[in-house]
Formats: C-alpha cells, sequence, structure tokens
C-alpha cells in the first residue's frame, strides 16, 4: 500500500468542469441570457462562477468549475485497497417569467485502486473531461 496521508492517495483532481445547458423543454431552444445561481454542496468548493452567478451564453450553456475533496473509504485504506468519493451536489436554479426553476445535480465522482489482482479490473479515474448536463425548463 502507499504511504503517506490518504490525501495523497487519490489521483491528481485539482478540478472539475461541469457544463450546465438550459433548455425549452417544449422547443429544445437554448436559454440564453438567463440569470443563474449555483451553489454546491461542501466539502467541494466552488472556482467558477463567481459568488455562484452566473448568466447563460449564447448556446444557452454556463461553466461551472470547483475544486473536489477527496473522501476516503477507511475501511478499504484498512485492506490496503484505496477508494475514494470526490462528493459534489450543485444546487442551480434560474429565474423565468413563470418564477425560479431548480434543479439539482449530482456529479460525484470516484476513485479505487486495489490490491488484489482479482479485482483490479474495478479500479477507476475520475474522468478529466467535463460532464455535459442538460437541464430543462417546463
Amino acid at each position: 500500500m502507499p504511504s503517506g496521508p490518504p490525501e495523497a492517495l487519490a489521483a491528481d483532481f485539482p478540478e472539475r468542469r461541469v457544463i450546465l445547458v438550459f433548455e425549452d423543454e417544449r422547443s429544445f431552444r437554448p436559454l440564453s441570457g438567463r440569470r443563474v445561481r449555483i451553489l454546491l454542496s461542501r466539502p467541494a468548493a466552488l472556482v467558477s462562477p463567481a459568488n455562484g452567478l452566473a448568466v447563460t451564453g449564447p448556446e444557452g450553456s454556463v461553466e461551472v468549475v470547483y475544486r473536489p475533496v477527496a473522501v476516503y473509504d477507511r475501511s478499504a485504506l484498512a485492506a490496503g485497497d484505496v477508494v475514494a468519493d470526490f462528493p459534489a451536489v450543485l444546487f442551480v436554479s434560474m429565474e423565468a417569467p413563470d418564477g425560479e426553476f431548480e434543479w439539482q445535480v449530482d456529479d460525484t465522482v470516484s476513485f479505487a485502486r486495489y490490491r488484489d489482482p482479482l479485482y483490479q479490473g474495478l479500479d477507476r479515474d475520475p474522468d478529466p473531461g467535463p460532464a455535459y448536463v442538460n437541464l430543462f425548463l417546463p
């Protein structure tokens, strides 16, 4: 098993990008120029948009960047394996003529390295690319 603090055991995963795409549910048209508020669950930390406030672009999207924090499975560490989740839930709201709409987006990703060769096929790394999430306004 690698030595060092658990925080040093998981893959280097300094930032996570999530692209939220807002669309009209009936026409699938992008909702551009709309004000959006984003809150993020702990232990993750929001990097952008600043203060969690953004306006959707011409394609109806907003880019969210946050710093994930690894939460280790202590029983796996005791067995010589390294299993960690990077929990993050985005609480998203958008102002609309009919009121305010809200979504909850779970963007939890995970990492695993198993010592036993029998289980090494289950090893996994967080996806380094951005996640794309479509959100629909009725």
